[in-house]
């Protein structure tokens, strides 16, 4: 997260306001830092795959107490809003800034 709110995030900004900063990103394309980002996505992903399958697809014994309840569930809802993350940025946001910075590079 801090490669995209640090650099890459600023950096599209810079691009859709076509400004030129007194500071510059330094970057000179969108398509080394999405890279980095796809494959860190992959990355937390793979993680959150194999806490699922240690924990037995999140399954809670009959015993379990509420806190052993309450982290699974934490895990599960953990995992699918990193889901629903990776997907809105690796196919929809850096699909369309690469598009755009393709038309009006910065």
């Amino acid at each position: 997260m801090i490669d995209e709110e640090i650099v890459l995030f600023p950096y599209m900004e810079e691009c859709a306001q076509r400004k030129q900063t007194a500071e510059p990103s330094g970057l000179s394309s969108l398509r080394g830092p999405v890279a980095t980002l796809v494959f860190q996505h992959d990355s937390a992903g793979d993680k959150l795959r194999a806490i699922r399958q240690a924990s037995g697809n999140y399954r809670v014994p009959e015993d379990a107490c509420m806190t052993y309840r309450s982290v699974f569930r934490a895990l599960a809802d953990l995992e699918a809003d990193l889901h629903q993350h990776i997907h809105l940025e690796n196919n929809i946001l850096f699909p369309r800034a690469t598009a755009v910075e393709e038309i009006l590079p910065c």
